[in-house]
């Protein structure tokens, strides 16, 4: 069996990187608004436009390598977001290589560690590779995906890789270039994704203390610590001189002011009261305060006047620019809401993927091996230790399959490592952890494949690139790049089809107001498109067919309709490539 696993390791790599290949193609058009604003974020590094490409939400190396694409490859509006999704395809292909580096890492880290599990008839190689390439393709694409316009594959590849450095400098004795080179990679994957910044220095406890020796501190780990100050403090410098005050990204104090305080900076009421909050504990400062500008009352209707002249959709530019100079109180029990809904997300992530519970449980249960198993636990500490550090900070604020997948995928293989494989028959010959891990490949396989073949028939089909077709149509009927629009019915759609077509979304309505709207008498509906036009505002746009169908019109096909506010109107020209 030895002589065919470099053949078995090449069939999964080829089927995974086919199936990830075809994910990134049946989404080529579709982005969603997280990607508008890297996009927008990549049009300002392209533009040499430093002020506002220096971002506190939205971290940079995503939008350099989108603003790399646009500077060399120049591809028109209609192909833009198939670039983004080959990057993302380009990370993915990474992600594997990475993967396999931990993998084999730490399947080299047990033969040394616990020689009792050197049983090759118990244990297979090809087991454990199995088992390893199906957790990476329910990682990456059954819960990443390729078709999300975010940067958690590239950290997905920087954290596989850093986790395998880690277990290397805990194998065998590496010189400082070695430890300066897992600094490194941390410090790229803080410019990734910003929470990587203290999430990095629990890997450098780790480093430091992986060899178990508590009192004695490896002192190469400072080798580690210089290499991500290297990498990360030039961003954080320049992100600390433009926002005025000492940070190294502002996402998470965003991210706490939503989902725990419940605030939303759209809305003047909630920002005056966290405003108000924060001056009564004596916590807001003397910077200034900006708030959305509301036009009208029932229904609300808004502006967003902000410093970010080419940005698509302002409001979300910068979502930190709307809590300058307001800093989040705790609230206990608020927070504790948080964590109970922390913990039923991940009861809901495991109950998807249930069979890995089970599988790890029957194997616990037959082995009945606990205190062998928690010895060998808490031996691989290091390894699991920053998963669970990071699994806990996300559960103070806001879990997300995407954010928590690769740290689990991690915290799985270690427990599959550490816990016996009993012996089927008492002979010795078959191996329950084989019979688990086949049942665990085929129940997740069938799921990976069948999401595989939905890919394969949906790029069979020819594909409409619908946000091209809204914004050609759109220029086409009168509006010009650079002017400004209002979306009524505003969630969390993505204003791509104003990206490229270079309009601006400065103005909206709720969804949850749009049944006042449709049956507000007409003076309302007209006042509120007065108060807009006051704003600039030259047209109004909405998904599915108006409840009053005056003054709309439809933008080609697509489900879109367009109300003029300055009186012109024309026919939509036909969109071309």
């Amino acid at each position: 069996m030895k002589d065919s696993l470099p053949r078995m390791k090449m069939f999964f790599r080829t089927l995974i990187l086919a199936l990830g290949f075809l994910q990134a193609w049946s989404g080529r058009f579709y982005i969603d608004p997280d990607g508008v604003n890297y996009l927008d974020v990549a049009n300002a590094y392209a533009g040499r436009d430093w002020a506002h490409a220096i971002n506190a939400y939205w971290s940079p190396l995503y939008s350099w390598l989108l603003a790399i694409i646009e500077t060399i490859a120049r591809p028109s509006p209609y192909w833009q977001s198939t670039f983004l999704h080959l990057i993302n395809f380009v990370l993915f292909v990474l992600a594997l290589i990475a993967f396999e580096f931990f993998l084999n890492r730490l399947l080299a880290l047990v033969d040394s560690l616990f020689p009792e599990l050197n049983d090759e008839s118990a244990r297979p190689a090809w087991a454990w590779w199995l088992l390893g390439y199906t957790a990476f393709a329910v990682c990456t694409l059954r819960i990443i995906t390729l078709s999300n316009d975010t940067p958690d594959m590239g950290l997905a590849a920087l954290v596989f890789l850093a986790t395998g450095i880690l277990i290397d400098l805990r194998i065998s004795q590496r010189g400082l270039a070695r430890y300066a080179t897992l600094g490194v990679v941390l410090g790229v994957s803080y410019l990734i994704k910003g929470v990587m910044f203290p999430l990095s220095f629990v890997f450098l406890f780790a480093v430091a203390f992986a060899r178990g020796e508590l009192k004695k501190p490896d002192l190469r780990a400072l080798a580690t610590f210089a290499g991500f100050l290297v990498i990360s403090m030039p961003f954080a410098l320049a992100l600390s001189h433009a926002t005025g005050h000492l940070t190294f990204g502002e996402t998470g104090k965003v991210a706490y002011i939503h989902e725990v305080l419940h605030a939303d900076e759209h809305k003047t009421d909630s920002v005056n009261r966290l405003t108000q909050e924060a001056m009564e504990l004596g916590s807001a400062t003397d910077m200034p305060h900006h708030s959305p500008q509301q036009l009208t009352d029932d229904p609300p209707s808004y502006v967003y006047k902000t410093p970010y002249s080419l940005a698509t959709y302002p409001a979300l530019y910068d979502p930190s620019y709307w809590w300058t100079g307001r800093a989040p109180r705790f609230d206990l029990r608020e927070q504790l809401h948080a964590v109970a809904r922390a913990v039923a997300s991940f009861f809901h992530m495991l109950s998807t993927e249930k069979q890995w519970v089970a599988g790890w449980l029957v194997l616990a249960l037959f082995a009945a091996a606990w205190k062998r198993t928690w010895t060998r636990l808490k031996l691989l500490w290091f390894i699991w230790f920053p998963p669970v550090v990071t699994l806990a900070l996300y559960s103070l604020v806001l879990v997300e399959p995407r954010y928590a997948a690769v740290w689990i995928t991690i915290i799985w293989l270690v427990l599959f490592v550490a816990v016996d494989w009993p012996p089927i028959d008492v002979n010795g010959a078959r191996s329950l952890g084989v019979a688990v891990v086949l049942a665990i490949s085929i129940t997740s396989g069938v799921a990976v494949l069948k999401g595989g073949f939905d890919n394969f028939v949906e790029c069979l089909h020819k594909q409409r690139n619908e946000s091209f077709e809204i914004g050609e149509s759109l220029l086409g009927m009168g509006l010009k790049p650079g002017d400004e629009v209002a979306f009524l019915g505003h969630t969390t759609i993505a204003y791509y089809w104003a990206h490229l077509s270079h309009l601006r979304v400065t103005g909206d309505i709720p969804i949850e107001d749009m049944y006042s709207y449709w049956t507000a008498a007409p003076e309302k509906r007209n006042e509120i498109a007065d108060r807009f036009r006051e704003n600039g505002i030259k047209a109004l746009v909405v998904i599915g067919p108006p409840l009053i169908t005056a003054k709309w019109k439809a933008i080609s096909d697509t489900g879109y309709y367009v109300q003029f506010l300055d009186g012109g109107a024309g026919n939509p020209a036909p969109p071309s490539k």
